[in-house]
């Protein structure tokens, strides 16, 4: 009975195990769809900015005594770029986790043509 009662234990442990792994990979697949969301918010915004500070230029100065992005100017531009630095880690070790995960699941990377 007792290696009855241990090999319901490891069975239990083994099926959380597998829940945990894949809630975590379930995790890893939704922050890269949230990703490519941002991405096309990113490419709107893009084309919206680049219309907007071609026929309106003047309304971006107006903004810049009142609007929260423009905020704190003596250290705007560090703020920025900490910011931006800050994110492309985010997103490096995102890539580095979902690399990860993939070769722990036995999946191959292609053979690179030399």
């Amino acid at each position: 009975q007792e290696i009855n009662a241990l090999t319901a234990i490891n069975f239990e442990e083994n099926k959380l195990n597998e829940e945990e792994v894949n809630e975590l990979v379930d995790r890893i697949h939704s922050a890269k769809e949230s990703l490519v969301l941002f991405g096309r918010q990113v490419f709107r915004i893009s084309s919206d900015f680049g219309e907007l500070s071609r026929t309106h230029p003047d309304s971006f100065r107006q903004l810049a005594a009142e609007h929260k992005l423009f905020a704190n100017k003596e250290i705007v531009h560090a703020q920025m770029e900490e910011f931006y630095k800050a994110s492309i880690n985010y997103i490096e070790l995102l890539r580095e986790i979902n690399r990860r995960a993939i070769e722990l699941s036995g999946t191959a990377a292609p053979k690179k043509n030399l």
